[in-house]
C-alpha cells in the first residue's frame, strides 16, 4: 500500500513539474527570437514591419511592451503575418491576445467573400503564450514558425 502511495505522489509530482515549465520561458532578447526564425524559416520573404504597423493592423501600443517583432507578407493580398510580443507581465498578454484575435476575425471577414486560400490560412492561424511571450502566426506553414519560436525559448 505504501508502495501505491509513493509512485502516486512521484507521478504527480513528474506531471506538476511538467505543467509549471510548459508556462516558462526563457528571458531572451527579441534579437535572438528573430535571428532564429531568420534561420529556420522563410520569414525574410516577409517585410519587417515597424512600431507604427504594430498600431495600425493590430492596435497595440509598442510602449506597452518589452519588446516585439512583426513580419507582414509584401503583396497586397497576403494574409501571411508572424508576431511575437514579450510583454512585462503575463496578465499584460490579454489585451496582446484580444487584438490578434481581432485582427484573425477582421481578416476573414476581408477576404471571406474572394480568398478561400486566405481563410483556410487565417482559419488555421497558430497563437500561443508561453512565459510572458505571445506568439501568432498565419502561414501555409504555421507549425514550423511555432516550433522556431518555442525551441528559441
Amino acid at each position: 500500500m505504501m508502495t501505491k502511495k509513493i509512485v502516486f505522489v512521484v507521478v504527480l509530482v513528474g506531471f506538476l513539474a511538467m505543467v509549471y515549465a510548459d508556462g516558462n520561458a526563457k528571458d531572451l532578447p527579441m534579437e535572438d527570437i528573430e535571428n532564429q526564425l531568420k534561420e529556420k524559416t522563410n520569414i525574410e520573404k516577409m517585410a519587417k514591419c515597424d512600431n507604427r504597423n504594430l498600431m495600425q493592423f493590430f492596435g497595440l501600443d509598442y510602449e506597452q511592451y518589452e519588446s516585439h517583432i512583426f513580419y507582414k507578407g509584401k503583396e497586397a493580398l497576403s494574409v501571411e503575418e508572424v508576431l511575437v510580443v514579450k510583454a512585462h507581465s503575463k496578465d499584460d498578454l490579454t489585451s496582446v491576445k484580444d487584438a490578434v484575435d481581432a485582427r484573425i476575425a477582421s481578416q476573414i471577414k476581408t477576404f471571406e467573400g474572394y480568398g478561400p486560400e486566405q481563410v483556410a490560412m487565417l482559419k488555421n492561424a497558430i497563437v500561443t503564450t508561453k512565459g510572458n511571450y505571445l506568439f501568432y502566426c498565419v502561414s501555409k506553414t504555421p507549425e514550423k514558425y511555432e516550433e522556431v519560436f518555442k525551441d528559441a525559448i
